[in-house]
């Protein structure tokens, strides 16, 4: 549990409840199994029809939902290796050492029919009636309908796990159907890790980067109220609230952030510098609860908890303490997959450089193989750190190629707006000699061609450099890639209106590649048309 010795203003600025919700809460009585008659309202209040609901026992279900974490899957190509880097944590938090900001890396076990990786993710925290149907004794009898869409509380953490224990249990020996499939095997219930919970708490990639950067996910000017139960009498009343009675999260996740605060699957780390501590501490809780303040609810919060009460000598049970699951799958599911991973592991240390028609590594790896033993040692440690490197720089590419052509998207979407708006104004401008209100509407339109005239040159000539960009510093099927992954992303948003212009970009990109776009003024044909308006080549 928390330090008692550390400082009142560090304290007030954390995530972690007062000292009295820590206090060793009483274990919930032995359950009694719910009703075989399940109301949707108690379990999935708030129902979508691409939700994916999972069997329980007594004929019980709970919801979750897709977090997609990877861009659908080229042609010809297999991405069981590919993952995404995400930036975690918070730079405005006094405790630094727990919450400061970090990189860390997620991909889904699960693949779509067009190779998008995802994970599923439990749409409510566990309700009394869920935990009951699982850990009570089969015979399934009815629990206080007042109580059942309530989140569990006053669990241990080994309470939570059990949880998912049995129901795999169950699920295995009776609905093995009812769980996906990751390359021919089934998927396992399980907590959620840290960086899975954070990325879906975010909002995925259903939010920009630079959304998903932010203290929550409550929008520009949005009431927090309206999304989360927190302590004071305008939110929770010190009361656990019924799930689904907010807004949720851009994922269609709710009480991410209050209600009960949710236990993650591995050991609590420090934060050293912007990295995670190797040391490995206690239970880690993650969303804050009920009780705690309003103005320490960030997403990027972390809580540490002893697993054990050293007062009670038991399991700690805080009053605050819920969970929510999630199916993963294992890496490793058929033997076939060995090639293919081996084949992505080495096209992630490619280089695109190459002396003689071999890359660096391969040259340094024929070299290695004939060094003596005093040589070995001292190549192989270059050659690892030039894997990193070369790992690095390739995801970075990867990175700065995404970015490169959605801001060539953005503008090309202002230019072509503008583009249209001059074609109303030199019409309106034809009479700017006449007198009268026609000239006057003339005189104004041509006044505000020449005042945005400049503005548009100015986008058209960033548009041109964007494109030679991408043509002369990437390659090929990096550009593709990349422009295929942000369809997805921006189809993730709601923003398909947005993807013709990124194939209207790559197709630029393409031409220029092939000598046939390479003068500024054709990028800018190719990009709004012709125009009356603009000068001939």
């Amino acid at each position: 549990m928390r330090n008692r010795r550390w400082p009142a203003a560090l304290l007030a600025a954390s995530t972690l409840a007062s000292m009295p919700v820590l206090a060793q809460a009483p274990r919930p009585p032995a359950p009694a199994s719910p009703a075989i008659a399940w109301t949707r309202d108690d379990w999935n209040p708030a129902p979508k029809p691409d939700d994916f609901i999972l069997p329980l026992p007594c004929k019980g279900a709970i919801a979750l939902r897709r977090v997609v974490t990877g861009p659908p899957r080229a042609p010809g190509k297999t991405n069981q290796l590919e993952d995404r880097m995400v930036t975690l944590g918070s730079a405005d938090d006094p405790l630094k050492y727990v919450d400061y900001l970090y990189n860390d890396y997620i991909a889904g076990g699960f693949f779509a029919p067009d190779g998008q990786r995802y994970y599923l993710i439990g749409k409510y925290e566990v309700t009394v009636q869920q935990y009951e149907a699982v850990m009570g004794d089969g015979s399934c009898k009815p629990t206080v309908s007042d109580k059942a869409g309530l989140p569990i509380s006053s669990v241990s953490w080994y309470d939570a796990v059990e949880f998912t224990r049995r129901l795999n249990k169950w699920l295995y020996a009776e609905r093995l159907d009812a769980l996906p499939r990751s390359n021919g095997r089934p998927g396992f219930v399980r907590l959620p890790s840290e960086v899975e919970w954070e990325f879906a708490a975010r909002g995925g990639t259903a939010v920009s980067d630079a959304q998903r950067a932010a203290e929550t996910f409550v929008p520009a000017g949005g009431n927090l109220g309206e999304y989360a139960w927190f302590a004071g009498p305008e939110s929770s009343a010190g009361q656990l609230r019924l799930i689904g009675g907010l807004k949720p999260n851009p994922l269609d996740l709710y009480d991410m952030l209050g209600n009960v605060e949710e236990l993650m699957l591995e050991p609590f780390r420090l934060n050293r510098a912007g990295r995670l501590h190797g040391q490995l501490g206690g239970v880690v809780a993650r969303g804050g609860s009920f009780r705690t303040p309003r103005e320490s609810m960030r997403t990027a919060a972390r809580t540490e908890f002893a697993a054990y009460d050293e007062t009670s000598k038991q399991e700690l049970r805080a009053s605050t303490f819920g969970f929510r699951i999630m199916i993963g799958a294992t890496a490793l599911n058929r033997e076939e997959q060995a090639a293919t991973i081996e084949k992505e592991w080495t096209e992630a240390r490619r280089t695109d450089t190459s002396v003689a028609g071999k890359d660096a590594l391969t040259i340094l790896d024929g070299l290695l193989k004939q060094a003596n033993q005093a040589e070995k040692a001292r190549m192989q440690a270059a050659v690892e750190q030039l894997n990193k490197e070369i790992v690095q720089r390739n995801e970075l590419q990867g990175r700065a190629a995404k970015t490169l052509i959605s801001s060539a998207t953005i503008i090309l979407s202002n230019m072509r707006y503008m583009a249209d708006n001059f074609d109303q104004l030199n019409k309106l401008s034809a009479g700017a000699d006449k007198p009268g209100v026609v000239g006057d509407i003339a005189r104004n339109s041509k006044k505000k061609l020449e005042e945005q005239e400049p503005k548009f040159e100015l986008w058209s000539s960033v548009y041109a450099d964007v494109i030679q960009q991408l043509a002369r510093d990437f390659r090929d099927e990096e550009v593709k890639a990349q422009g295929e992954a942000l369809k997805a992303e921006l189809a993730g948003r709601g923003r398909d209106y947005d993807r013709p212009g990124v194939d209207d970009v790559l197709a630029s990109v393409a031409e220029y590649r092939q000598n046939r776009l390479t003068d500024p003024a054709k990028i800018l044909r190719k990009a709004v048309g012709q125009r009356p308006w603009l000068k001939p080549l």
